[in-house]
């Protein structure tokens, strides 16, 4: 019966996980760039109900015999982000961009380092530069790009340019050889190993587009809906367990 109460549990344990990361999905099916993170679980390492005895110079009962493996629940063992590209979808606001090539991302600057973005909802701060949506500053190849008004175009290579002034700066633009290398960090932001990220050939950026977010809400909804209907159902029967547990204590074992 213990063995139940904790088999029972950690099956509780991983349908909370699969709640708040489908929450979590769900309340970003509207944010530009945001990509989709999946659970991965599996059972428990499989127990031997009696352990092999690998030391052979410790006795076996010559009656003993191997009886198979016990699964003891499951666990959750990592998080991966889906990086399909979202839809892209036009805006007309000159400080939108978006970056047709799934496999390239902005480069921010933030206190925390430099991070990687696909969320394109740029702005200019208070001094001319160009900022993300959390007011951290976007980079171009020479830094923090100062564009100081906002009548600026940008083409597909990502050069910025102003009128009577030509080309100002360019947007730095990466992209990864391998995308497994790239993992979040939270705020819509990816980080990646030391030089993972090189120059992209071709930046293929939208000016007045953005990139919707790659979370399917009527798949997201009937997963949530399933989740929380095996949640119930867990925890059902660890009170069917308790039940039991309590019987055995009061009753089976009670003197007559």
């Amino acid at each position: 019966m213990l063995r139940g109460i904790y088999t029972t549990a950690s099956g509780l344990g991983v349908n909370q996980a699969r709640l708040d990361l489908l929450a979590n999905n769900l309340a970003n099916a509207s944010t530009s760039g945001y990509k989709a993170d999946n659970l991965i679980q599996k059972p428990f390492s499989e127990l031997l109900l009696i352990a092999r005895q690998e030391d052979r110079t410790v006795p076996v009962d010559p009656g003993w015999r191997y009886v198979g493996v016990n699964n003891q629940g499951a666990a959750v063992t990592q998080t991966i982000t889906s990086l399909a590209p979202g839809t892209l979808k036009q805006t007309g606001r000159n400080t939108d961009v978006a970056l047709a090539d799934a496999a390239t991302f902005l480069v921010v600057q933030t206190p925390a380092g430099d991070r990687y973005t696909r969320d394109g909802r740029l702005d200019l701060d208070n001094q001319g530069y160009l900022v993300d949506s959390r007011g951290n500053r976007v980079l171009g190849e020479a830094g923090p790009i100062q564009v100081g008004r906002r009548d600026f175009q940008i083409n597909d290579a990502g050069e910025i340019v102003l009128p009577g002034q030509g080309v100002v700066a360019r947007l730095q633009v990466v992209t990864f050889a391998n995308l497994d290398q790239v993992s979040k960090t939270g705020d819509n932001y990816f980080t990646a190993p030391a030089g993972a990220a090189q120059p992209a050939a071709n930046p293929a950026v939208r000016q007045g587009y953005l990139e919707g977010s790659n979370v399917d809400p009527a798949a997201s909804m009937v997963q949530l809906i399933s989740v929380a209907r095996s949640y119930e159902m867990n925890q059902r029967i660890l009170q069917v367990e308790d039940q039991l547990l309590e019987l055995a204590v009061n009753r089976v074992g009670a003197l007559r």
